[in-house]
């Protein structure tokens, strides 16, 4: 099964509590995922690597289907969901439950619902607008059932909200593949923590990101000297 890995930044000069911090982000892409997550494109351009991105969230819960919330709307500018390309991500089509409404408050209802019952493993949701009051209901829903719920936003999206994070997604480059340099590795997306209510610490800073079909392994890799993303422009883009 395929995770998200994480791929630290340097960590110099770093309180204990900062320090604390970092342990605990870096624990949780190994745990099952919990709370309200926003995934927002960093240009409508990478909206496919926000997908991918909450797919590989999604995974971390082991047990349960996912009910995949979007509009209509949606389907016709972003179009269907592939069962492949949920498979080239290390995902069971299977396990997705796919809940198309007619417009966004349909959405809406369907996430709010989704979120309170304890049979769901995740609810994955693209959603236009998700201001305070709708993302504190789900931040409650969560409390009370333990269902993850991912928000892939807009890549307009900005402003608070009660979500646990957000984190800000473009495609990056693939990692080596071992076998042939020229074709694409394992999916990378370069990730911003935008906001925080777990993290406040390490709000701001950026990440690289990669599935890994190795179960529940996390791994940091080399720093990214400049906080720049790795650039190999024989490899594939994510998403």
């Amino acid at each position: 099964m395929a995770r998200a890995i994480l791929h630290d930044l340097p960590l110099k000069r770093l309180s204990t509590r900062v320090e604390r911090e970092a342990a605990r982000l870096e624990e949780r892409f190994g745990a099952p995922l919990q709370g309200v997550h926003e995934i927002a494109p960093a240009a409508f351009a990478d909206m496919a690597a926000a997908l991918g991105l909450a797919v590989g969230f999604a995974q971390t819960r082991p047990h349960g289907g996912w009910l995949w919330v979007r509009t209509r709307r949606q389907r016709l500018d972003l179009g269907r969901i592939s069962a492949r390309g949920l498979a080239a991500l290390g995902a069971d089509p299977a396990r997705v439950m796919l809940v198309e409404t007619r417009d966004h408050n349909a959405a809406l209802r369907a996430i709010d619902e989704a979120a309170r019952s304890r049979a769901i493993g995740a609810v994955i949701a693209e959603v236009e607008a998700a201001d305070f009051t709708f993302t504190r209901r789900l931040t409650l829903a969560h409390e009370a059932s333990a269902t993850p719920v991912i928000l892939v936003r807009s890549w307009r999206t900005e402003g608070a909200t009660a979500a646990h994070n957000r984190w800000r997604v473009a495609a990056a480059p693939s990692a080596p593949n071992a076998f042939d340099p020229r074709a694409p590795g394992r999916a990378r997306w370069q990730v911003t923590l935008e906001r925080s209510r777990e993290f406040a610490q390490r709000a701001g800073e950026t990440f690289l990101m990669e599935m890994d079909d190795a179960p529940l392994r996390v791994r940091l890799v080399p720093a990214l000297a400049d906080g720049a993303p790795e650039t190999r422009p024989h490899h594939a883009m994510a998403g």
